[in-house]
């Protein structure tokens, strides 16, 4: 009986083990594509890591050798598509990375910033019509949100993207406005849609670009008071930046606040002195000039009383050339002289912006 039992358990572990290898070679025959499958994508995982590696340390071109490997072993590695987007952006080949980042979206349509990159390009290669509808599809995308304490929480991101696509929607409309030229009507509409644009990516983001191209487009369509608005929540978020000084102060010109327009064309002079950018700087001297002519004319002495002052107390700047000048490279800088940049003259005059 026992050498019975011996002889079954014996065979019936060759039987199971024959059954087993015949299975496995079976299921080697019946699933070999899918095994290819799935050994190519660890393969192509590899190199888009190898990729990755060179990428950080700015080896484009093996970087693009090895992103351009992994894809063909893992056709659907969307990321690796995106970076090799970058890649060619970098070396100016626009259609290489347009076809990427189509590429990318077929894979992840919901991948946004790879979207609001591929609209980018295309507006760098004027296909703006293109760009606005790639922006749009950003806004109106509707995702389901997902927050993990310290890792991850897509409610943020999201709205990031959609203020970012907001504002590059603007850029684009005001290109478009450009391109319509002489068509007064036409420059108008998209100047409006361009203003549209920036007000959502205000709401939004709130940065110095969004308030400064919102102050711009307002000071094209002529909206004086809205214009010296978001130039002063410009300036307040970025005190040291030119064109929200340079800008008001043109606006306060027309306006024929003169006093309030020099005090500005000043702050934008010194900022251009530090950088050392001559050319804007001299024709800025050039236009103050004019506006001290226009406040000498209309003998504006409180004016004048604010000047000796402000001179006597010389707020942590000093004169080089007859010109007051500032060390922005400075480690420490002054807060009072920040605080000072960052007063928006003429506020009075712009709704709300003394709020």
């Amino acid at each position: 009986m026992y050498k019975i039992r011996r002889i079954f358990e014996s065979t019936l572990v060759r039987v199971m083990s024959l059954v087993l290898i015949v299975s496995f070679v079976l299921s080697g025959f019946f699933f070999y594509d899918f095994y290819k499958v799935q050994i190519n994508k660890i393969k192509g995982y590899y190199w888009v890591h190898q990729g990755d590696v060179a990428y950080k340390k700015r080896d484009l071109q093996r970087a693009v050798n090895c992103y351009e490997y992994g894809i063909k072993l893992h056709p659907k590695h969307y990321r690796a598509m995106y970076n090799l987007a970058n890649i060619y952006v970098a070396y100016e080949d626009y259609y290489s990375a347009l076809k990427n980042y189509e590429k990318a979206l077929l894979v992840r349509p919901d991948y946004e910033v790879a979207r609001i990159d591929y609209a980018i390009i295309l507006s760098e290669t004027y296909r703006t019509d293109e760009a606005i509808e790639q922006y749009k599809k950003v806004i109106n995308n509707k995702p389901k949100f997902y927050k993990i304490p310290f890792i991850v929480d897509n409610k943020k991101s999201y709205y990031h993207n959609k203020g970012v696509a907001y504002y590059n929607m603007g850029i684009a409309y005001r290109t478009k406005s450009l391109l319509a030229g002489l068509n007064k009507k036409t420059s108008r509409e998209y100047l409006s849609k361009a203003g549209e644009s920036y007000e959502e990516a205000v709401d939004i983001l709130k940065t110095y670009n969004s308030n400064y191209n919102l102050g711009l487009i307002n000071q094209l369509l002529k909206n004086t008071h809205q214009a010296g608005y978001y130039y002063c929540k410009a300036m307040a978020i970025e005190p040291m930046e030119y064109e929200a000084h340079f800008n008001l102060a043109v606006l306060l010109k027309d306006m024929e606040k003169y006093p309030q327009s020099a005090e500005e064309f000043k702050k934008a002079g010194l900022i251009l002195d530090s950088i050392s950018d001559n050319v804007k700087t001299r024709y800025l001297y050039d236009v103050l000039s004019e506006v001290n002519q226009r406040i000498a004319i209309t003998n504006d002495e409180g004016y004048f009383k604010k000047l000796k002052e402000d001179e006597e107390k010389n707020l942590s700047s000093k004169y080089k050339a007859g010109k007051l000048i500032i060390d922005l490279d400075s480690k420490g800088k002054d807060d009072e002289l920040l605080k000072n940049f960052s007063i928006c003259e003429g506020k009075e005059f712009f709704m709300g912006a003394d709020e």
